[in-house]
């Protein structure tokens, strides 16, 4: 079976290969990739390839449907298959009458020829209708996503912004605080609470675990999610450092922010935009790390993680600082913004953060043009090109709220020669348990652990 993770020079199986592979499923009742109704009709849907990533070595794209009869009547109507782009203007549909007896199955075949897609993402649609049964069932492809031109535009000040910044935060002393919590230590791990101060004369926190047994370890920088809390996480082979962002959970003393406000926290001015103060804090972070030896930390050999947010956090704090020797990005969020406006806007449910930020627009009267004046400063996309370290990252082509067209745009634009992109095809609001092992042992490889 075909991994799920995609190298850029090795884009899968061969197509006769899969389609024996699939025939064979069929013939024997292997249920590779399936969902279950349990009513008058079950059905299977095969991807040919499992990822459902095409790349330049594929004829066509495939799909095998298997509808399975489960009552004791005859069925008839018809599927209707529709392929859209990610503009939703559909590129291929096809209307097929079917009749399937009591116990029967009906097994349908859809081919296109790969020559009439471009390069991009594609929504496949299968819509059932018989005389006891309805369904619609939606699928995600792509074709070549590594040829995706980027749609981000890097401000011409861009470099000058952030070493600015940088040097804000190189004037303010971090006072270091490092509490042992009794309460949250294990008989494995000694965990702390860990206190520093950055720019906007802002207290922020986290946590760190250290394996007891350990004389010196690596550690796992875990940036933070939106709007979410850090809680100590441990590990026995490395030391993990959560950080708390600005104005949540731990960090937030004088600054106090919520779902609603946080997005839209100083907007209207780049020098005051919460994201900011956010981004220099994570380089604090580093900071902490790389100066703390008596930890027991190798500041020699940290990785940057990250999921939504944290995710795209993990990839600006990559970008700017070099002490990073690991990036991994996770279903990153707020990621190649101008890309989730064009292809979210026109979606029946208009995915997190257009609505957040449409309603600001409408209340304050700033443009859209403005706000992405102030935001591609802060865009991950913008930084793609700055980070040479091994990265990893994983999406999910059905999520809405981090577009895998956006993953893939980063993705393109990282320079690393080490770099892999994990591609999960039907879970929506999460990434398979697979990517995780992966993940790990990506890790411990880049680590030499």
């Amino acid at each position: 079976m075909q991994h799920p993770f995609v190298h850029i020079n090795n884009c899968g199986h061969r197509f006769s290969a899969v389609f024996l592979w699939v025939f064979c499923a069929i013939c024997i009742g292997i249920n590779p990739v399936s969902a279950q109704d349990n009513s008058s009709i079950s059905y299977k849907v095969r991807s040919y390839q499992d990822n459902g990533i095409y790349g330049p070595t594929d004829s066509k794209v495939a799909y095998l449907l298997k509808l399975k009869n489960n009552i004791n009547d005859n069925q008839k109507g018809n599927i209707y298959v529709e392929v859209f782009n990610d503009l939703r203007q559909s590129v291929y549909h096809e209307d097929v009458s079917m009749f399937i007896k009591p116990g029967g199955t009906y097994v349908k075949e859809v081919d296109i020829d790969i020559a009439k897609l471009p390069t991009g993402f594609y929504s496949i649609n299968f819509n059932i209708s018989t005389n006891h049964y309805k369904q619609m069932l939606n699928y995600v492809f792509a074709v070549e996503p590594e040829k995706i031109k980027p749609t981000g535009i890097r401000p011409i000040d861009f470099t000058s912004f952030w070493d600015n910044a940088r040097n804000e935060l190189a004037n303010i002393n971090p006072a270091y605080k490092i509490v042992r919590r009794g309460d949250v230590s294990t008989q494995k791990n000694d965990v702390y609470l860990i206190e520093f101060q950055s720019i906007d004369n802002l207290t922020v926190r986290g946590w760190l675990s250290v394996p007891k047994k350990r004389n010196k370890n690596a550690v796992l920088y875990r940036l933070p999610d939106f709007v979410t809390n850090a809680a100590p996480e441990s590990r026995n082979d490395m030391a993990v450092f959560s950080l708390d962002a600005r104005g949540v959970g731990n960090s937030a003393d004088l600054l106090k922010l919520d779902f609603n406000s946080y997005l839209l926290q100083g907007i209207t001015d780049k020098k005051y935009y919460v994201y900011r103060g956010l981004l220099m804090d994570c380089l604090r972070g580093v900071d902490f790390i790389v100066k703390n030896p008596d930890l027991k930390l190798d500041g020699s050999k940290i990785i940057a993680v990250g999921v939504g947010q944290g995710a795209s956090l993990a990839a600006m704090v990559a970008g700017l600082d070099d002490r990073i020797k690991g990036l991994v990005v996770e279903r990153p969020t707020l990621m190649d913004m101008r890309t989730v406006f064009a292809i979210g806007e026109i979606k029946p449910n208009i995915p997190w953060p257009i609505p957040t930020l449409k309603g600001y627009f409408n209340f304050s009267k700033m443009s859209i043009d403005n706000f992405f004046k102030t935001w591609d400063y802060f865009d991950a996309l913008s930084f793609a090109a700055l980070i040479k370290c091994p990265t990893l990252v994983g999406t999910s082509l059905k999520s809405n709220i981090s577009p895998p067209q956006c993953a893939y745009n980063f993705y393109n634009q990282v320079l690393s020669s080490k770099r892999e992109i994990y591609s999960c095809p039907d879970n929506e609001t999460g990434i398979d348990e697979s990517f995780y092992t992966f993940e790990n042992n990506w890790i411990k490889e880049i680590l030499r652990l």
